[in-house]
């Protein structure tokens, strides 16, 4: 393939794959609890796997509803060894180092795959895939092929060598949702994805998903509009029809009953959406977790694909450079992130209902502390009293309504603005009653017109006004904000997960001009009012100089890659953090922190300059 873009989502579905087959097999590892160099897989399996633990409750859940193999290993990496991970990456070149033979051949001997992953794919590449309706092995299906029907591609489907059956992604989702019912009803501990962890706190109720399974299972036959299927008239479904909740028979096959039950949803993802989403917990897309091909409940595909914006704004801040923060002198932005990470978790137990969006300095830091899943989920029960989860995609106006929000309540708790990058500057703190109050106090007096002169030469000269205002800033909270030009963009907002839906229609080209609007009007507002607040002064005179300069307003790109952000919501007490820079990472020391940050960077941008070799 010579398309870059289409090169990438080949490699990305290989490494997915490797990393499902890795992940699956039995290890033999030894009691200890830390990963040795042997088991690390290579580096475009890691990409996987580190994008895998940056959705926080899907990985938690996926490792604790089962027990197989899978399972077991997830359970067995869910913290990724930072300093272990880099220190096999070359520091000057970010290539991967030479494996050692054991790491080798653990991989090779576990996977059933080569420890090198192909980087060129033609029609002679193959993979090998289970049917679902007969379980044959299918040894040549291809990675891409005519009409975009590869495995790799957006049309995939396979006529299976054995019964000719048309197989797609879907199908082998369906297929895997009925071999778990079938597991569950042999007595075997299994839960359905979505229903294991409780949708606010995030806390395991096994009590709970059972209620949830047999609410799914029993839908009511007199449904309206009726669920239906495309091979039987018959309105009663899945308990009714095909017993879901009673245990099998001694001596029933699992994959035979798996079969009547697929084949009863005509391997149809929508016809088992329909079935499971009457009335249960519309927020759960438990049949999401079964739309796709992967043993994980979400697709890691689309979720890598996903994590390259953010990785691109990292490279594009610098931070991605090999050597960057060698030198003490250099790594205030990254000390400066993690402080601003547990302010910005603060923020979220003072406000413990709303919708918060961080920067991209504080994502990176968030990041890094999701890789460490136990002592995550750990620190955030502890001081947030829930384990916040990932969102696959927000929406443009959502999104940049919950950053608004955020801007607005960090600079009211800690008295310094949220962004320097060039964006939106903050609203006015001050209101039009204070304003106008402030201006008939004034009349009568000696300084009236003195004052009035001054506030015309300020809206006729708004950019003398706004660099005195810059130069008038007072920060104090250097440890949460930098006027340095050169760390200006590491505020960012990050919209790694912004969705437009389609960025073509109307409606999307119209969310991104109005927020353009705002912007403006922003602007205008903060030369006016820089007298009263430096700091707005200091945001309108960057925004219109980094304009000039090419800088894109965040949330008005409905071309803007699209991906996940997280959001929050729940309920809990509000609480205040101690913003010790060692605090709430479970590193216990901040240059242990900086150590997990740095090596996140480097082992992120590795994978994406191994993919483009």
């Amino acid at each position: 393939m010579t398309n870059k873009d289409s090169a990438w989502v080949v490699f990305v579905n290989k490494a997915v794959y490797r990393f499902f087959a890795w992940a699956s097999a039995t290890w033999n590892r030894t009691s200890s609890p830390a990963l040795s160099e042997t088991y690390i897989p290579p580096l475009d399996v890691i990409m996987v796997w580190h994008t895998y633990l940056l959705n926080p409750r899907a990985f938690f859940e996926d490792s604790r509803r089962m027990s197989n193999p899978y399972c077991t290993n997830l359970v067995a990496i869910e913290e990724m060894p930072l300093t272990l991970i880099s220190s096999l990456i070359d520091a000057e070149t970010l290539d991967p180092l030479p494996p050692s033979d054991e790491r080798q051949a653990f991989f090779e001997q576990t996977s059933k795959l080569p420890y090198h992953i192909s980087l060129v794919s033609d029609r002679s590449d193959v993979l090998t895939l289970h049917c679902p309706f007969c379980a044959h092995p299918n040894q040549l299906v291809r990675w891409i092929d005519d009409d975009e029907k590869g495995f790799a591609q957006t049309r995939f489907v396979h006529a299976c060598e054995k019964c000719s059956k048309p197989i797609t992604k879907s199908k082998i989702g369906i297929r895997r949702f009925c071999e778990e019912v079938s597991r569950r009803r042999t007595g075997e501990r299994v839960f359905i994805s979505e229903t294991l962890l409780n949708p606010l706190t995030g806390i395991v109720d096994e009590a709970t998903a059972n209620a949830t399974v047999t609410k799914l299972f029993k839908v009511s036959p007199h449904s309206t509009p009726p669920i239906t299927t495309l091979n039987t008239t018959n309105k009663q479904y899945l308990d009714a029809t095909y017993k879901v909740l009673q245990p099998l028979p001694a001596g029933s096959n699992v994959h035979v009953e798996a079969t009547k039950l697929a084949e009863g949803l005509n391997y149809d993802y929508l016809v088992l959406s329909d079935a499971l989403h009457r009335g249960v917990r519309p927020l759960q897309r438990i049949s999401v977790a079964y739309s796709h091909a992967g043993l994980a409940s979400l697709d890691l595909v689309g979720a890598v694909l996903r994590q390259g914006s953010f990785i691109q704004k990292m490279a594009e801040l610098g931070w991605t450079r090999p050597g960057r923060f060698d030198l003490v002198k250099e790594s205030a932005p990254l000390v400066r992130s993690i402080a601003r990470y547990h302010a910005f978790l603060d923020l979220m137990s003072y406000h413990p209902t709303s919708f918060f969006v961080p920067t991209l300095d504080i994502d990176l830091a968030w990041h890094t502390h999701q890789l460490k899943s136990w002592h995550y989920r750990n620190d955030t029960l502890r001081f947030l009293r829930r384990f916040p989860n990932h969102d696959d995609s927000v929406d443009a106006l959502q999104l940049s309504k919950g950053y608004d929000i955020t801007a607005k309540e960090w600079k009211l708790r800690f008295g310094v603005p949220y962004s320097v990058c060039g964006c939106v500057p903050d609203g006015d703190s001050e209101s039009r009653l204070s304003r106008f109050a402030s201006k008939i106090s004034a009349i009568g007096t000696s300084s009236h017109s003195r004052s009035k002169s001054a506030s015309s030469s300020v809206e006729r000269n708004g950019d003398a006004s706004s660099h005195a205002a810059a130069a008038a800033v007072v920060n104090s909270r250097p440890d949460l904000v930098s006027t340095e030009d050169d760390e200006a963009d590491s505020s960012h907002p990050s919209e790694h997960n912004l969705s437009f839906g389609n960025p073509d229609d109307s409606k999307a080209q119209g969310k991104g001009y109005l927020r353009e609007k705002k912007s403006e009007k922003c602007v205008a507002s903060a030369k006016k009012g820089a007298s009263r607040d430096p700091w707005r002064g200091l945001q309108a005179e960057r925004n219109e100089k980094r304009k000039k300069e090419g800088h894109k307003e965040a949330f008005t790109d409905p071309h803007y890659g699209y991906g996940a952000y997280y959001p929050y919501w729940g309920s809990m007490e509000a609480m205040v953090l101690e913003l010790s820079v060692d605090a709430g990472l479970g590193a216990g020391a901040a240059d242990a922190a900086v150590a997990g940050v740095e090596a996140v960077v480097v082992v992120v941008e590795a994978a994406a300059v191994a993919a483009e070799q």
